[in-house]
Order: C-alpha cells, then structure tokens, then sequence
C-alpha cells in the first residue's frame, strides 16, 4: 500500500518582528542551530551527505514554455518548510507584496494608480541566478550568523549552488538573499519620488521622474547585484497608456482583467451552458470555469455571482441525481 506523502505548510504561528529579532540573528553555534532547526544532529548530516534531496521534473506554465521544477523531498522539505516559516516572521519593507498577508499581485497592480509614467520589468532566472555565495552572505553579514552555521544554512537551502525553483524557502529567502540590491533600488525610488513595489521577481516604479535614465539606473543596479534585467519583460509606459503589472490591467485609474482572460471565461460560459443541462457536466470545465471565475473576482467581483450561480447549479444538479 503506498503512503500518502506529507505536505507541509509556512506556519508563522501569528508571529511578526524585526529581522533582528529573529532566531536567525547572531546565531553562532551548530548546536544552537540543530535547536532552532528542530533536528538532530545525525539528521543533518544525513541531508548535507545526501545526492537525493530533490525530485526534479519539467512543467509547462501557463505561456506554454517548460521550466524546470526542484522540488526538496522528505526530510529536505520538512526543513525548508521549517526555515521559511522563520523567515516569514521578519517584517518585509512596504514595498513587498508577495507573501504578505493582505497582500497579492492585484494590491501591487493597484499600488500604481493614476496618471503615471510607469517602468515594469523582472529579474530573469531569479532563483537560479541567486547563488550559494549570496545566501551565505545574508545569513553571515546580514544575520551575523558565525561562518560555519551559514555555510550550513547556505548549503542546506540550495540546489547544484542557488535557490531552487520549486521549494517553500524560495521566495522569501530570494528576497532576503537579495535585500541590499531591494534596498538599493527603494533608494533610488525614494530619492526621485517614485513609487516602487515588488512581487516575487515582478518590478514596478511609477511616478513623473521615470524615464529611459531612471531605467538605465535600475538596469545598472540590477546587474551590480549579479541579476540580468529581463530585456522581453521590461516595458516604459506613458502617464496615458494602459498598462499591465502583475497580470492586471490599469485602465482609466481602475483595473480590469485582461483581453484574454474575458475570452477565456466567456468561451467556458458559452461550453458551460450547453452542457450544463447534462447529468455528466465534466468536472474539468466546470472546476476550470470556478477557478478562473473566483481568482478574477479579486479583479472584478461581479465574477463572484457566476462563480456562486455555478455552484448552485452543482448542488441543484446532485439534488437532481439524487430523487431519481
């Protein structure tokens, strides 16, 4: 009989606090870190000895294009699960909306309302190309953890020397092994005015002084770092023009969905509704249909009326099923 495996889940416990605050800061001993860690010593070095700590794979996105997945199995998940729910805890910059209760790519869209020029663009391979050395950097200069317990930390929570694709540690270890350079572009924000929010690997500066040399500026902030500014990605708008950040359109100082997205809800609608008289409604389309449907509504809450009147049918059909 096969068993179930274990998913594991970010537990802050409701906590928030400082980054000085931390367990992580100023740790100075293995045996204070096996505590912190919550294992033994004989499973560390079980994990540090092991080849086998990821299952990784191929998935295609939502573009089409296939990325590769590490994701950390057994005890290594366990782990990196137990790591960034501490780094949870410390308190992100404002400017951070990702991982952040209350907080999400359509409260980073809305960040930029109003008639501005506007500069989007995203690190490329943002997890591949944060090294070891970076995150060994943070935990030893910016934790002032002792050089042994981040050397330990640095090589538990990566993958063949970076932070892998495809595990919970990722994001907010991403984006505290890359504070300085954050925190350098705020500054460079801050200094011309400019409204600036980050979601995962997504930028976005808003604000009368963005222009082709403020862009040069993030360009070359970016790359002193070690990261390449995604050419493909990168786009100036005008104060006029609509514009897309983080999947949602600003249009007349509101947001919408996107194009695409209406056609895509209006084609399952128009399916939806030929079938639904049918006893046998597959439940792909219609658990498609709720998905698109209740995501969106965060966009658009009139979706949420459709999504409730799909589940009413649901139910009114088992009710259906269940007299004959």
């Amino acid at each position: 009989m096969n068993q179930k495996r274990r998913t594991y889940k970010i537990n802050t416990d409701g906590k928030s606090y400082q980054i000085h605050d931390s367990p992580f800061y100023k740790l100075l001993s293995k045996k204070k870190l096996l505590s912190v860690l919550c294992i033994s010593k004989e499973q560390l070095i079980t994990i540090l000895s092991s080849d086998l700590n990821y299952n990784v794979f191929s998935q295609v996105g939502k573009t089409g294009k296939a990325r590769t997945i590490e994701h950390p199995i057994n005890s290594v998940d366990k782990l990196h699960t137990r790591i960034a729910s501490l780094l949870c805890r410390i308190e992100t910059p404002k400017f951070m909306h990702s991982g952040v209760k209350g907080h999400s790519h359509v409260t980073n869209a809305r960040a930029h309302l109003g008639s501005h020029k506007t500069l989007t663009t995203d690190i490329k391979s943002f997890f591949p190309s944060t090294k070891k050395a970076m995150v060994f950097h943070f935990f030893h200069k910016r934790m002032q953890c002792s050089p042994d317990v981040a050397n330990i930390l640095a090589r538990i929570t990566t993958f063949e020397s970076h932070i892998p694709t495809g595990s919970r540690i990722s994001m907010p270890l991403a984006f505290w092994a890359n504070m300085d350079m954050f925190f350098e572009l705020e500054r460079l924000a801050k200094s011309h005015d400019v409204i600036m929010t980050v979601y995962v690997d997504d930028l976005t500066f808003s604000g009368k002084e963005v222009n082709n040399l403020f862009k040069s500026t993030v360009n070359k902030i970016i790359s002193k770092h070690g990261h390449i500014m995604h050419p493909k990605k990168t786009v100036l708008y005008q104060h006029d023009d609509v514009k897309v950040i983080t999947g949602v359109v600003l249009k007349d100082n509101s947001v919408t969905i996107k194009n695409q997205q209406h056609a895509n809800i209006h084609a399952d609608m128009d399916l939806w509704k030929v079938v639904r008289d049918d006893l046998f409604v597959p439940s792909s389309l219609r658990n498609r249909l709720l998905g698109r449907l209740n995501s969106l509504s965060v966009i658009s809450p009139n979706l949420k009326d459709k999504a409730r009147s799909i589940n009413h049918y649901k139910r009114k059909s088992k009710e259906t099923k269940n007299t004959t």
